[in-house]
């Protein structure tokens, strides 16, 4: 049986009794959890499948005649008796989350309430509303426990209903590369057995894996859980004349190492990263098939996370305004911590590695440039053991002072083009054959990954951005990176001519505004606030309205900073396992700091030195090997790559997805169609991807404005700032922005000969200054120029006029009833084909419908039934009273001799 969709869980006095049934409620399974175990969790799983009636009969005998209560609420539970009753504790729920322990019983956390907030194929994805926790002893929650109040108030301060999704046969902790590729039958992947779970899912991004324990020890079938990823996840749906597209955004928050911002900061001893989150932007045509195999889909995936170094920021030394000192706690000389971090991203994603590291480079007041510099000497240290083609690429670009002239996205675009044609981008179709026969210029040294059958396109390695708290200036960059790699995604698709996507159209408003939701969610979730600079900030659009924005956003970070993170803190490290709560033994409101749950005395890394790049347990195939890179067979040549077959993909079969998808079971309203399709698919109607946003709207920004004026650039500064983004130096002519290390040149770069002025990346002619004042011509503001139609267009209008002008309104329509068109008076057309009607059709239209004659039975029908309405039913005839009183007489007798004698 595939995986359950529906779950109900009924209690008893001794037992929980949880019943699951497949999408269409035709097959079901039942779940049996004892109540008298305290210690252990006794749950037992019934081999079998039931239908409807067989659940209905398992429930009478459960309850032995007692009454069945159907309801969740507490207060109408307080009433029933529950020794004596079989109690409806949910109903319709999506699936179970797992279970708990602290001190004294388990608890049961189920999933109430779910809505679809996107859709990828055949695929919803769904996010939690709500969740209820079961206590599953007999006695319900100890009152008596202060310290298991404690716990159960602490671990339900979670909020579980905020930023918590899954999906029931996509997996959201792997990319779309990863998912695709692991349902598509390939030779390279190891086919995993159904019932090891722990090799499906990348537990990096599952939140509940720690929940889900106590029920895989106890042989649990997999179709009960679901795996929920904690992040952000927005879709919009974008209507062009030629196609229509999904454009997707998710960001996947790391379990490892997580907390919030001051208390969590850097990595921990294995290479896990403060702030680490998978951002990945999905296209899919929805006009193609919603298979991925044959479906029409792409996603590019970039990376952020904190400086992979050993450091901190104690908020004491903040002070009420300001920022805490930064402090390398253990300064490694083989760098260790960064080698085990960079190694994971090799595994996962390949080569090669580009690093974008957004702390300043330059300060009056040493603060993030020691950090700067520590990070770059990590990374040199690590590219001396690799071959100069698998070097980490780094590079260095202080927004802050690239802030200050006003070019912050068009150098992130230059950037960004650099390096899209080193990664690539996933596609799950060929090459269109277009493309081959007219190549562009920005491709010219692109070299694109095919699979071994040329199948997909491939993205191999990563693009990494940090800053130091991996939020406002990081944001941005991903905005900057991931718009250019948007147009490629675009250009291969065939929707657009150039891939060029420029900053005014209406698809780059939609994939800022996303990017602008995925940057406040994620600010939210590690430092309490949303962003305090969004990208609107570096457009100079909005001065004003940002910087108040900006006062709001940095005072509400600073309270939630200062009073709230600890308890949030701990609330993390309780949900995630990170803390385990034991009898006898310290509590977690008693810990003076969790440093030593991250950092375990006894752990002792042991990757060696030189060849950090190798996995530790893959020493024994790494001295057998004269090169390591060309380990991977023909499939990914000269990268590293591992993708195991996903956890859900074991749980359905091609047949499932269709059946799911359509919902051939069931009968479907449009009411309901049209409400799920409003709720679903918000589209945005678009007439190109570069449409600029002045097409949209009709109040759109028509003036010119001084792109050299300084009033527009310099921007006034906070008292209370806690932005990262400051910069307390003037600008020296001699810094450049973006420094380039020695390991970024195997980054070829690009010879971009474009006549776009947006991105014209030759910085040499910014000076020439263009007319600021008036307003803009037709073909800056709408791109495109007016001029005189030419004499053949001006005949063809001609033409069409003169048709049109012999042609009678709508409106008159119901003057011409009674006259046949034939006889219409129609002015003679120079150049046309006078056409006489060989039969006659009647004039019927929306505005008047000619009336049919009604025949003598209809009109006797309508006057007897108005008749018997106004003056009452006629009396009945005399035929019809025999035939009633041979009945009456019928019914007497029959009922005569059903009466028994005495």
């Amino acid at each position: 049986m595939a995986r359950l969709w529906h779950l109900s869980v009924f209690e008893t006095a001794t037992n929980f009794y949880v019943i699951g049934s497949d999408v269409s409620k035709t097959r079901y399974r039942l779940l049996k959890i004892g109540r008298l175990g305290m210690q252990t969790l006794d749950i037992a799983e019934v081999e079998q499948n039931y239908s409807k009636s067989d659940i209905m009969e398992l429930l009478a005998t459960v309850s032995e005649g007692s009454s069945v209560v159907f309801t969740q609420n507490e207060k109408q539970l307080a009433g029933v008796d529950r020794q004596k009753s079989l109690v409806e504790r949910a109903s319709d729920a999506f699936g179970l989350l797992g279970a708990v322990r602290f001190l004294e019983g388990y608890y049961l956390l189920v999933v109430t309430k779910a809505r679809v907030v996107a859709m990828i194929g055949y695929h919803e994805i769904y996010k939690i509303e709500e969740v209820i926790l079961i206590p599953l002893a007999v006695q319900g929650i100890p009152v008596n426990n202060p310290d298991e109040l404690r716990y159960l108030k602490l671990f339900q301060s979670v909020d579980l209903s905020t930023d918590f999704y899954f999906s029931y046969i996509y997996d959201l902790s792997r990319t779309l590369q990863e998912n695709v590729l692991g349902i598509s039958g390939w030779s390279k992947y190891k086919q995993v057995d159904k019932n090891e779970t722990n090799q499906f899912s990348d537990s990096k991004f599952i939140w509940n894996g720690y929940l889900l324990e106590p029920l895989r020890k106890n042989a649990v079938s997999e179709q009960w859980f679901i795996e929920v990823v904690h992040g952000y996840v927005g879709q919009q749906i974008l209507e062009l004349p030629c196609s229509r597209l999904s454009l997707t955004l998710i960001g996947r928050r790391s379990v490892e190492y997580a907390g919030t911002r001051y208390l969590k900061r850097g990595a921990n001893s294995r290479g896990q990263v403060a702030n680490d989150v998978e951002t990945e932007q999905i296209i899919w045509d929805t006009r193609s098939s919603p298979n991925f195999t044959t479906g029409k889909f792409s996603s590019f995936v970039q990376r952020r996370g904190s400086v992979p170094l050993i450091w901190s920021q104690d908020p004491a030394t903040r002070g009420v305004v300001g920022k805490p000192v930064i402090s390398i706690d253990i300064n490694e000389p083989h760098a260790q911590t960064a080698a085990a971090h960079f190694r994971e991203l090799r595994k996962k994603y390949g080569n090669p590695l580009v690093v974008m590291n957004l702390v300043k480079r330059r300060e009056n007041r040493r603060h993030e440039t020691l950090l700067h510099d520590q990070f770059l000497k990590a990374i040199k240290y690590l590219n001396i053991f690799l071959p100069k083609a698998e070097r980490i690429a780094y590079l260095s670009f202080d927004v802050a002072r690239c802030h200050k002239t006003g070019n912050v996205l068009s150098k992130l675009e230059e950037i960004g083009l650099r390096c899209a044609v080193q990664h690539g981008w996933f596609q799950s179709f060929p090459p269109l054959y277009c493309r081959k026969l007219r190549p562009t210029l920005l491709l010219n040294d692109f070299e694109p990954l095919l699979s071994s059958d040329g199948r997909f396109l491939l993205q191999h390695g990563i693009f990494r951005t940090n800053c130091v708290d991996c939020l406002d200036r990081t944001n941005v960059a991903q905005f900057g990176i991931g718009k250019v790699s948007l147009g490629f995604q675009l250009y291969s698709m065939g929707v657009v001519g150039e891939p060029l996507l420029s900053s005014s159209s209406e698809v780059c408003r939609i994939y800022e505004d996303l990017m602008d939701q995925h940057g406040n969610t994620l600010a939210l979730q590690y430092a309490g606030s949303q962003l305090v600079h969004s990208i609107k900030t570096y457009k100079k659009i909005s001065v004003i309205q940002e910087r108040s924005r900006d006062v709001i956003q940095t005072l509400s970070r600073y309270y939630s900073n200062t009073f709230g993170d600890y308890d949030k803190q701990n609330a993390i490290n309780l949900f995630l396992g990170v803390f385990r709560p034991r009898n006898k033994s310290c509590h977690l409101w008693d810990l003076g700091t969790d440093h030593y749950l991250h950092f375990p005395v006894d752990f002792k890394m042991k990757a060696d030195y030189c060849a950090w790049f190798v996995d530790p347990d893959d020493w024994g195939s790494f001295y057998g090997l004269d090169d390591w890179k060309y380990t991977n067979d023909s499939v990914f040549p000269n990268i590293n790559m591992t993708v195991s077959v996903s956890r859900c993909h074991c749980l359905f079969s091609p047949e499932d997805l269709y059946y799911t998808y359509y919902r051939l079971w069931e009968l479907s309203r449009l009411d309901d169609l049209i409400r799920e399709q409003k709720d679903l698919q918000k589209s945005v109607m678009v007439d190109g991807v570069n449409q600029s946003v002045a097409h949209c709207y009709s109040f759109a920004k028509l003036w010119k404005q001084d792109l050299n004026d300084k009033g527009n650039v310099k921007q006034e500064r906070t008292a209370l700032s806690d932005d990262d983004d400051e910069e307390d130096e003037p600008l020296l002519k001699s810094d450049t922005e973006a420094h380039y290390e020695c390991g970024f040149t195997t980054v070829s770069k690009l010879r971009l000969m474009t006549s776009n002025r947006e991105m014209v990346l030759d910085r040499k002619n910014s000076n020439r200054r263009v007319m600021c004042l008036g307003i803009l011509t037709t073909e800056e503001a709408y791109g495109y120029e007016i001029r005189k139609p030419s004499d053949v267009d001006m005949a063809k209008y001609v033409k069409y006029s003169r048709l049109g002008s012999c042609t009678n309104s709508c409106k008159d329509f119901h003057a011409l009833r009674k006259s046949k068109r034939i006889n219409l008076s129609i002015s003679v057309i120079p150049d046309c084909s006078h056409l006489e009607p060989t039969s006659f059709f009647k004039s019927d239209s929306v505005y008047s419908v000619s009336l049919l004659p009604v025949s003598k039975a209809s009109m006797k029908i309508c006057t007897e039934s108005v008749e018997c309405a106004w003056r009452g039913p006629k009396s009945p005839s005399q035929i019809d009273l025999e035939k009633y009183e041979n009945y009456a007489l019928q019914k007497r007798s029959s009922f005569a001799l059903q009466i028994p004698f005495s």
